[in-house]
């Protein structure tokens, strides 16, 4: 079985000190808008990984770098949920400083606060990011297998529509590196789970040296062709954390890895 077509794209790459911020070219010309994609060996987790104690540092240069203000910096906990909220006043900073503060039982939020970055993070699951260039707002979701399967990226474009009667005609975005579409590997079970939920998942599913791949970039982006979103719209980052080793991955290291993040949002007028 071939899987579905995902035409990719390279990301823009950026020195920062000891590490590198890579960014989606097509994002680049939304104005105000500032976004990046961390990458080794800046673990940006401080309840996993290596030199945990350095990430709220890491967090802050990277709000720097983007000219966001780190005191805003606002974080999911990632429970491998579909829920996605959105972002109000006094959620903002919750988790800025580690996942004790983030806001709870959620993988995605939406926000049209400026000044508000908004930061996801992974070892192999895809980040989505949507963006509504015209009026200045924008989303993010934690798209793992299990949130995949309960569709995220479904959830991610109802709540845009719902709190900011979002036309999801408008929206662009990327989908930032994640286990590639021939290397994630996944038992007859997720497969099984995959099918009974998403609309002809077969497509998902190639079959490679006799095992199941789970094609979550395609999954995703077919759910946000079913929400009215042009898929020509999203940038899919061509990176595979698998195989790329500038890039955590929780398959290839287990509990040990870290994790890179996804920082964005808006600039104040």
């Amino acid at each position: 079985m071939v899987p579905p077509t995902t035409c990719t794209v390279e990301l823009q790459s950026t020195a920062l000190e000891d590490s590198r911020v890579f960014q989606f070219p097509a994002l680049l010309d939304v104005p105000g808008f500032r976004h990046a994609v961390t990458s080794r060996p800046w673990n940006m987790a401080t309840h996993c990984g290596p030199d945990t104690d350095k990430a709220p540092a890491r967090r802050r240069k990277v709000c720097d770098f983007l000219e966001l203000p780190f005191e805003n910096l606002t974080a999911a906990d990632q429970i491998h949920s579909p829920h996605v909220i959105r972002v109000r006043e006094s959620d903002i900073g919750a988790g800025r400083d580690g996942r004790h503060s983030a806001l709870k039982f959620i993988d995605g939020m939406i926000c049209d606060i400026p000044n508000v970055p908004l930061m996801q993070f992974s070892a192999d699951c895809p980040l989505l990011l949507l963006i509504e260039p015209r009026r200045r707002l924008f989303g993010m979701c934690h798209a793992s297998w299990r949130g995949t399967v309960a569709e995220i990226s479904v959830e991610l474009v109802r709540q845009l529509r719902k709190e900011f009667s979002v036309d999801p005609a408008a929206l662009v975005g990327g989908l930032c590196p994640c286990a590639g579409p021939l290397e994630y590997e996944v038992g007859e079970d997720v497969r099984r789970i995959a099918l009974a939920r998403l609309p002809e998942a077969e497509r998902f599913f190639p079959k490679v040296r006799g095992g199941w791949r789970f094609d979550l970039r395609a999954a995703n982006l077919d759910q946000l062709a079913r929400s009215g979103v042009d898929p020509a719209a999203i940038s899919v980052a061509s990176i595979c954390t698998l195989s790329d080793e500038r890039f955590y991955s929780f398959r290839c290291e287990g509990e040990k890895a870290g994790r890179f993040a996804l920082v964005a949002g808006f600039h104040g007028r």
